[in-house]
């Protein structure tokens, strides 16, 4: 699969032990999985252990997304995060950046051509990060896909590029500034759960943060992605790179977080239950978080008609 168009389950090629323990695991785990977040790393690392160019993994990789965007689709799950460019990739040579850049290129051309697909799957695509930095003709087929699939909730794709967890927070507090100018907001309204309310309105189109935070190639680190989103996710660091990724690795991940799923969960349902508590307690309060929330979904959406 080299775009992103899902095919119907049964015309893809699963074996027939892979559609299998496909179907238990759809069907029988007791956890619904929503939202996956995924560092995708090894893609150098596995070219240069198979004798491979650099440009060539990083190509790999990218195919690699929409095999995994389809496993999801057929798993039921509904949104993925990757972490496709980081702002600290600058520091690499400008030769890899412009080998990024052409492959970012060339797959957002092919999800162009695919958009009678897209629409008729109504399939959404984000680009989310630092977008002005991307060269003038990415930014422009960019926003030109988000804006014809912005609507669209039956499988979402977030890529950030040009991305990390700081710039983002960092963004967001700007963003608050500029609310409390607007006097949407007073100084006393801004807590940590309203800096994560204002990062799910532009890294999430459904709401739901992410179940599960996967980092592919062995690698123990978090590399500033998500870092808010993510902090009730189950953290999974798989060994093996991320081209090599295959739809059983997928299965594994998701057997591991039904094993864990009801911890976390109760978590989550404590954090929320002290939340609405706190919220209840002050109507006027809720009425301007509101209103600055429906303010920010408008300058996002204002964005995309540029």
């Amino acid at each position: 699969m080299s775009v992103l168009a899902f095919n119907d389950p049964s015309n893809v090629h699963y074996s027939w032990l892979q559609r299998f323990a496909g179907n238990i695991i759809r069907y029988g785990c007791t956890s619904r999985l929503r939202h996956i977040a995924i560092v995708m790393d090894g893609n150098r690392r596995f070219a240069r252990e198979h004798n491979f160019e650099r440009a060539r993994g990083h190509t790999l990789g990218a195919d690699r997304l929409f095999d995994v965007c389809q496993w999801c689709h057929d798993l039921g799950i509904n949104e993925l995060s990757v972490y496709a460019f980081s702002l600290e990739n600058l520091k690499r040579s400008q030769d890899e950046i412009d080998t990024l850049m052409n492959i970012a290129r060339v797959k957002l051309s092919e999800l162009k051509k695919s958009l009678d697909k897209i629409h008729e799957q109504q399939i959404c695509v984000r680009i989310i990060g630092n977008l002005d930095l991307l060269p003038e003709d990415i930014q422009q087929s960019s926003y030109y896909l988000m804006k014809e699939t912005d609507h669209y909730k039956n499988f979402i794709l977030n890529v950030c590029l040009y991305y990390t967890s700081r710039n983002e927070i960092t963004t967001v507090i700007q963003t608050l500034a500029k609310g409390c100018e607007k006097n949407l907001l007073n100084i006393d309204d801004i807590d940590d759960d309203l800096i994560l309310q204002s990062l799910i309105v532009s890294t999430s189109q459904t709401g739901y943060l992410p179940d599960i935070f996967l980092r592919t190639s062995g690698e123990l680190r978090l590399s500033d992605f998500m870092l808010l989103q993510c902090r009730f996710s189950m953290w999974i660091f798989a060994d093996v790179y991320w081209p090599a990724f295959t739809v059983w690795h997928l299965y594994w991940i998701i057997l591991q977080y039904e094993m864990k799923s009801k911890t976390l969960i109760n978590i989550q349902d404590q954090c929320k239950t002290i939340l609405q508590q706190e919220r209840s307690m002050n109507e006027q309060k809720n009425e301007r978080i509101k209103g600055y929330l429906n303010w920010l979904e408008q300058q996002r959406i204002e964005r995309l008609k540029l």
